[in-house]
């Protein structure tokens, strides 16, 4: 998956960081014997994220997940979320048809 995502995203592509958001999201996966994925789309406005990183702020300023402030920019979150959907599914279903 990871090779998919860095032939079709290039340097926006990359490792996602540990975090604790979703911490029980392997449970139901590894209970069942299944092999799972997770991946991360920013969605932040980058005006938003420029002044929260400049102040130093970004974990108080920039809503995530689970916040009742969270509210990613429609594009090109929209898109972009699409786009790794449809990456991820080929790549695990038809691995020589990736979209590039």
């Amino acid at each position: 998956m990871a090779d998919a995502f860095v032939a079709h995203f290039g340097d926006r592509a990359g490792p996602l960081p540990r975090q604790s958001a979703s911490e029980d999201f392997s449970d139901v996966p590894a209970h069942l014997g299944v092999p799972y994925t997770y991946w991360g789309i920013g969605g932040v406005d980058p005006d938003t994220y420029r002044t929260a990183a400049e102040a130093g702020r970004v974990d108080q300023d920039v809503p995530v997940n689970h916040s009742a402030a969270f509210a990613p920019v429609l594009q090109p979150t929209l898109d972009t979320g699409t786009r790794a959907l449809v990456v991820a599914a080929l790549a695990w279903l038809a691995p020589d048809e990736r979209a590039g």
